[in-house]
């Protein structure tokens, strides 16, 4: 059955509501090797998958990811380390794809957007790493993206 946009913005938002209250975002890796996707808007574009919860990465360790096991890493690596470093590489987040793969693809560092603003809504605030405060990384990524416009 084919998952409609609303479903699939629907989906996303929930990803992004979902880490930003458990401080953990999901993924399915074998080895060092995280599962990825070609892109079915673009051609020639990676996406890597990302999940809200571990069930629904469970859920598509199948087929060509049948070894792969769910693996969780924190809101800030996935912002500092993930959504920075795809950008870099021109890559994509899939989020909260099912197990038929459909879901939404999206620029890494409009999904730190997103992420940024959900954790204000939720009066929550991140201590990173690599950044003096969640203010200066949201600062940046909002430069970055202006950016490109």
């Amino acid at each position: 059955m084919a998952t409609s946009a609303a479903d699939i913005e629907k989906n996303y938002r929930s990803f992004v509501k979902n880490i930003v209250e458990t401080d953990k975002v999901w993924g399915l890796t074998y080895d060092d090797t995280w599962a990825t996707s070609s892109s079915a808007e673009f051609e020639d574009t990676e996406v890597i998958l990302f999940w809200s919860e571990e069930k629904g990465a469970a859920a598509c360790a199948e087929d060509d990811w049948a070894g792969y096991q769910p693996e969780a890493i924190s809101v800030v690596e996935f912002l500092e380390n993930w959504c920075v470093g795809m950008y870099s590489d021109a890559l994509l987040v899939g989020a909260n794809w099912d197990a038929d793969l459909n879901g939404k693809e999206i620029e890494p560092l409009e999904v730190a957007l997103d992420v940024v603003q959900e954790l204000k809504a939720q009066g929550k605030t991140l201590e990173f790493t690599q950044y003096d405060s969640q203010k200066e990384f949201e600062e940046q990524v909002i430069e970055a993206l202006e950016g490109e416009e």
